[in-house]
Parts: C-alpha cells; structure tokens; sequence
C-alpha cells in the first residue's frame, strides 16, 4: 500500500466516522427517477475520449482510445474533489462529485455516495433508457464512542460479466479491516450484504475472479500478507502466499483466461509481480515506473500486458517492462488520478 494513500485514506475515514448517528437501519431502497439524462448504446460504437487535453488539469490523451479493451472513464483533480467523468453522449468529460464507474458493456453508470451519517447510497444510470435509479446499501451500523455510525464504503467495481456491483464495507483505521461487501445485481438493482471480516483494506479493497464467481482481497498486514479468494457467501476458497496487493484497474487482476494474475508489490509499490494462478507460482516481477500519484500496476491490459504508469504517465507494458504505448501523458507532481476500467465491445 502507498503510504501516501494510506495517510489520505486514514484521513478520509477519520473524518468521515466522527458524525452522530441518528437514523435507524432502514431496509434497502430503490428510488427510479424517471427523467431521461442521456441515451447511449451498450454497444461497440460508444464514443470514447479523443487525444488531447483534459479539462481541469494538465494531463492529456494522447492515444486513440476507440476500440480498446479498456475505457478511461473517470480523473479527479485537486485531491480528489474534483471528479470529472466521460459522457459519450456529449463526448466530453463533465464535472461531478463523485467519480463514475462504468459496466463492461457499457449499459450502466454507477456512482457510490459514502455517508456515515445515513446509509451509503449507489446511483445507477441505465443508458439505454436514461433512467436512473437510487439504491440504498444494507450497511451495518458499528456502535463507536462517537455514537452510532454507518460503516464506510468504498470502490464500486464491476464484475467481469457486469452482471455485478462489488462495495466494499469496512471500519476505519491505520490499516483498515474489512467488515464484508456489498453485491449489487444488475439489472435487478437488488443489494446483499457479505460478511467478510478483517481482511486488509488496501488500495482497492476487493478484486473479482475473471469468473465473476468469487472476489479476492489483500489478507494479513502490510510487509507481510497473502492474498485470499472468497466465494460470492464469504466463505475462503483458497489462499496465494503472494506478495503485494491485487491490482484494481483496467481489465482487474486476472487475466481475460483466468491464468494469471498480478498484484502491486515491493516497497511503494514500485514493481509488478505476475502470478500462476492454478500453482500460485511467481511468472515474473517487472520493475516500473513510479507514481506517487496513481500507483504503479493498475491492472491487465489484455492477456500478456499491463495497464501500467509509465515515465511519461499510463500506457501499455508487456511482461519484460517495455512500454508498448502510451495512452495518457500527465505530470506525475500534478495531483491528478485517473481511473480506467474494462470495457467488453459487444
């Protein structure tokens, strides 16, 4: 884990656990707003970011990015709160709260709103019809000092299949512990809350298996951890004695076969290490380019390459660490984060 996220995420839970809580648990809610925003198509042909500049920051699109196995769909600036997030429908990135996290088909947004004073909340957008859709998160509430408070929520991600909305749920600390997740199906929109306590809560948090059948998470302390594979009830499926934490980005921490899998490790995260995943055997570690910033490894590209940073900012790396292609320049001292996810042209 990066110890500049870990402080920044530290902070984060520090001072969103500190709120009396007075609402009740209530039971989950799905609220539809029928007014249309925009439609889309959950095809092959959704419009994605054009080379050039990115508005409120520094950082640039400097790749052709249509036809690609993953999409840029998201970038906060200035600490985290500015969120700028892709509209295909206006094929321009538009200013938000909170960052968007988009299915692999392309059909649905969805957008997390953390609150400890009341239950945390998914906003899904269905661009097929414009329709959005509240959905209230059955979070448990933990008895504190400080009242009753909602655990925290973070990082909706996207089953391979998008067939599934993974929250994590946790409580706060140094090294954040696990308390389960939340699944969310699609398009059913109903939410089930997992119990799966103490895993360690790293940047990411929970990663889904190329099957979408199970999730895997960082389990011990940081400098000495393994990595666990949970069933969709949390019972442990397996563990890798594997160093570093699985990456979160791109097409995820396995690849489109299920073969191989990669996680962020060494010191600050400087370097990739790629697993077997049948034997847990170690395939390979590459040295990369460090950003304080974003991270090093953020996930799969495709089969043999890594979403990865690069000296100039994130591109394309194949397993011997040469840079294929750069797809994003940015300035690494520019507080900038991009978030790119997989996309599954239909």
């Amino acid at each position: 884990m990066l110890a500049h996220l870990g402080v920044a995420l530290t902070a984060t839970l520090t001072m969103t656990l500190t709120a009396p809580m007075t609402a009740p648990m209530t039971a989950p809610m799905r609220v539809p707003l029928t007014a249309p925003l925009t439609r889309g198509s959950a095809a092959a042909d959704v419009p994605q970011p054009r080379p050039g500049r990115l508005p409120g920051a520094s950082a640039s699109v400097v790749a052709n990015l249509a036809g690609r196995p993953v999409q840029l769909t998201s970038y906060s600036t200035l600490g985290g709160r500015d969120a700028w997030n892709w509209d295909p429908a206006r094929r321009a990135f538009v200013r938000g709260e909170d960052p968007v996290t988009v299915s692999p088909d392309e059909r649905w947004e969805a957008i997390l709103r953390r609150d400890t004073r009341a239950p945390a909340a998914v906003r899904f957008r269905d661009r097929s019809t414009g329709r959005t859709t509240d959905v209230e998160l059955p979070v448990p509430i933990e008895h504190t000092e400080h009242g009753d408070l909602y655990l925290d929520t973070l990082w909706p991600t996207w089953s391979p299949d998008g067939r599934r909305l993974l929250v994590n749920v946790f409580a706060p600390g140094s090294e954040p512990r696990s308390e389960g997740v939340v699944l969310i199906d699609v398009p059913s929109l109903e939410p089930r809350f997992v119990r799966i306590e103490k895993a360690l809560i790293t940047v990411g948090g929970f990663q889904w298996t190329r099957d979408g059948k199970g999730v895997v998470v960082r389990w011990g302390r940081n400098g000495s951890s393994s990595v666990r594979l949970y069933d969709l009830d949390g019972e442990i499926r397996r563990t890798w004695h594997v160093r570093g934490r699985p990456a979160d980005q791109g097409l995820g921490t396995f690849t489109p076969s299920g073969r191989r899998f990669v996680t962020a490790c060494t010191s600050l995260e400087r370097a990739a290490c790629v697993w077997d995943t049948a034997t847990g055997k170690a395939v390979t570690r590459i040295r990369l380019a460090f950003n304080e910033k974003w991270g090093t490894v953020l996930g799969w590209y495709d089969e043999n390459r890594l979403l990865a940073s690069t000296e100039d900012g994130v591109g394309v790396v194949d397993l011997r660490g040469k840079v294929v292609e750069t797809l994003l320049k940015a300035d690494g001292k520019e507080n900038f984060r991009p978030s790119f996810t997989a996309r599954r042209p239909s």
